[in-house]
């Protein structure tokens, strides 16, 4: 006897899962609104915590008492993925709140979620962006505050095919900021232990997998960014930015920008096989009178740039911090083999603080010897901290 064929039947609570759940993938699991993060950020034992919710941009009904209800949609089309999105709890009050809503209009939500889900298009698709996790680092500089903004490293990120997101517990964005005047009672040893703080988070997301790559903003005093540069992790693949000068000037590095290149100079003076001062101008010259008489006297040697007189304003491309980063390391192995009784060098430096960055990055502390960092004041150069042990 030949078997009935039965009738398929999907129920309407199917349908209605199988649309949350594509609402759900092109949002990657993220806010629609804020981009944070909804699945997994709250854990217990046995399983990750969703803390995501579905929005509606028309009401979910025609009344009066449901957000954008007067909107022209026909009600069948109310639970359609176009009319969902998916969006943290605090945002889906703020969206739906009664003294909110009417900043929250159909089209603008709509905006939102059709440029959030180009930007996830953008990022899964073969791979295009390069996942990253931002540094950023904002203190007093001449007594006003500074910091790249968000939107500032957005712009600069994108423009590179960068995605400044992680997917994890981490919001992809560590910010160190280094709070007091450069002359206050323990300035530098507060800003050290702000820079350990923060770079202790990124190494944590690190050894987790969840960090393999990372973009740094810096803006601080020259000897803070060289101990930054001496703490970051040598084995992540590392990409240093720099505010540049100039009307309408970004973090981008010119593309067309020149490639300068360096060159050391050694002066003996009265000498000494112990110490040795490490000089590097960039920015401005650095006036031996303006040393510290204990070091004025000690076998110095001067990193300057080729041809090129030094200015604010000299590193504007890339390929200049990667020949600076060559020299500077060239320049440390030439100390180590000339001067094997070495038990300190001093670094005075007047530089760009990308270069400040990756002038830290060089040191050894296995295989070089503590490295005293100098502060430009008024009086001269000062011995601030030492890196490097």
């Amino acid at each position: 006897m030949a078997g009935k064929v039965r009738d398929t039947h999907i129920s309407r609570s199917a349908i209605k899962e199988s649309v949350r759940l594509a609402v759900w993938a092109r949002s990657a699991g993220r806010c629609t609104i804020c981009n944070r993060r909804v699945l997994g950020d709250v854990r217990t034992f046995l399983h990750s915590v969703a803390a995501a919710e579905l929005a509606h941009n028309v009401g979910a009904t025609s009344s009066s008492a449901s957000p954008r209800a007067d909107a022209a949609v026909p009600d069948m089309d109310r639970e359609s993925e176009e009319n969902l999105l998916l969006v943290c709890h605090d945002c889906h009050r703020i969206i739906d709140h009664e003294e909110h809503v009417r900043f929250f209009p159909p089209e603008k939500l709509r905006e939102l979620k059709q440029a959030h889900e180009r930007r996830i298009e953008m990022a899964t698709a073969r791979g295009q962006l390069t996942r990253t996790a931002v540094i950023r680092v904002g203190s007093k500089i001449r007594g006003a505050y500074s910091i790249a903004s968000q939107k500032e490293v957005a712009e600069t990120l994108f423009a590179l095919n960068y995605l400044g997101l992680v997917e994890s517990q981490w919001s992809g964005d560590f910010t160190c900021s280094i709070t007091g005047n450069t002359g206050g009672k323990g300035f530098w040893q507060a800003g050290e232990q702000q820079i350990d703080d923060t770079l202790s988070r990124v190494r944590q997301a690190i050894e987790q997998g969840d960090v393999e790559h990372i973009s740094v903003f810096p803006f601080a005093p020259i000897p803070l960014l060289v101990y930054l540069g001496s703490r970051l992790d040598d084995k992540t693949t590392t990409r240093i930015f720099q505010k540049h000068r100039g009307q309408g000037a970004g973090w981008s590095w010119a593309e067309d920008g020149r490639a300068v290149e360096f060159a050391t100079d050694l002066v003996e003076s009265r000498r000494s096989d112990t110490e040795v001062v490490l000089v590097c101008e960039m920015s401005s010259p650095v006036n031996p009178e303006n040393l510290p008489a204990d070091i004025r006297e000690l076998p110095r040697r001067v990193l300057r740039p080729v041809a090129q007189v030094p200015s604010p304003v000299l590193i504007d491309s890339e390929q200049s911090l990667t020949n600076f980063a060559s020299a500077w390391r060239t320049l440390l192995a030439e100390v180590e083999s000339a001067y094997p009784r070495a038990t300190r060098w001093h670094v005075v430096a007047s530089v760009p603080v990308s270069v400040a960055v990756e002038l830290g990055r060089a040191f050894m502390r296995d295989a070089q010897p503590p490295v005293t960092v100098y502060e430009r004041s008024d009086a001269g150069y000062m011995a601030v901290l030492d890196v490097n042990i």
